[in-house]
């Protein structure tokens, strides 16, 4: 979902709380995942980023140019409170690079196209929802990813196969500690054999992605009383 044209941050939080909503009102049994990637950013393999680029279609130029944008950055450390020179980094993209959010969407596409093989194989089934029966897989922006499943132990082993797939290939690292699972309509102590197979905590709706809070009541004023609560701060360091 990450800049595409004619969509917005909120259509990501919009689509999770009406697959949440309608897998509740027709009493299905599924999970969501939620994935932290640990220090993004910082692990992203500059090789992987060519290869995705020359499998996406673009050309020479194009590639020449971001390898040279990759290859001519560097950094220095803080120590004891003083700066050292500038050095040569290898890998990784800089948080605070405008061009960053769009290199990681590049590496990302690859995990959609291993979600995509694993449902065209029949190995991996999403959460159906409305009308026209729309399997809803998994959401991301940048780096904030969210899977939906239905609750079978095959989804769990495949979901956990994708991952150190994408792991392995990307140089990334998925930090499971800080990763949640969340049972929607499935016993609690299924959720909790889950969460212990894939080594991540136990999460609880509702619970936040990209800052809003997901799969409560959004009529209820407690809802929204922390969000308002942040925005307030932030307003008053103004």
């Amino acid at each position: 979902m990450t800049f595409i044209e004619g969509r917005q941050l909120a259509k990501g939080v919009v689509i999770a709380n009406e697959v949440i909503d309608e897998v509740k009102r027709k009493k299905m049994k599924s999970f969501l995942f939620k994935v932290d990637f640990e220090k993004a950013y910082d692990k992203v393999c500059w090789e992987f980023i060519e290869y995705m680029m020359l499998r996406m279609g673009f050309n020479v130029t194009w590639r020449k140019w971001i390898q040279e944008c990759l290859k001519s950055s560097s950094i220095s450390v803080l120590i004891n409170g003083s700066s050292t020179k500038q050095f040569p980094v290898n890998k990784g993209i800089q948080q605070s690079d405008p061009l960053s959010p769009f290199l990681f969407l590049i590496v990302a596409e690859e995990l959609n196209g291993l979600v995509s093989s694993a449902v065209e194989k029949e190995w991996y089934k999403g959460v159906t929802i409305g009308s026209g029966d729309v399997m809803v897989t998994h959401l991301q922006f940048v780096n904030d990813t969210i899977f939906f499943r239905e609750a079978t132990d095959d989804n769990i082993w495949v979901i956990k196969c994708i991952m150190r797939t994408f792991e392995l290939a990307l140089g990334l690292k998925i930090n499971f500690k800080k990763s949640q699972l969340m049972g929607v309509g499935v016993q609690k102590n299924w959720s909790a054999k889950v969460a212990y197979r894939l080594c991540c905590k136990e999460g609880e709706l509702p619970f936040k992605y990209l800052g809003i809070p997901i799969g409560g009541n959004q009529r209820r004023i407690a809802m929204w009383q922390p969000l308002v609560e942040s925005v307030k701060r932030k307003l008053a360091t103004w």
